[in-house]
């Protein structure tokens, strides 16, 4: 398309990423930016390490179910989701200690 003498091409300037190709960064923000703050946190540590989905499911389940508790961990504390003790803040809580006081005891 012309106009005015200044010729506009209008096909993309980038192309599909083979598997090979690492995607470029811009690729990387717009399918970060469509994530939850949890996938992120999960495509992040998993990045990290240079693992992905298929490398995790490859793996034994023993070392699986490491990476994923490590995972969730990771997901609880960086959203705040944990208390002080770094339990999640809907654990069960352990009973008070000692013997209950009776309602009619406070009057």
């Amino acid at each position: 398309m012309e106009s005015n003498d200044v010729v506009l091409d209008q096909k993309p300037n980038r192309t599909a990423v083979s598997k090979d190709q690492k995607p470029d960064a811009a690729d990387e923000f717009l399918k970060v930016s469509n994530m939850t703050p949890a996938e992120r946190v999960r495509y992040f540590f998993l990045k990290d390490r240079e693992l992905n989905e298929d490398k995790l499911a490859a793996m034994s389940q023993k070392d699986r179910d490491a990476i994923e508790q490590q995972i969730k961990d990771l997901i609880l504390q960086q959203l705040g989701l944990e208390n002080e003790d770094g339990k999640p803040d809907d654990a069960p809580q352990p009973a008070p200690e000692g013997d209950p006081v009776p309602v009619d005891a406070t009057r």
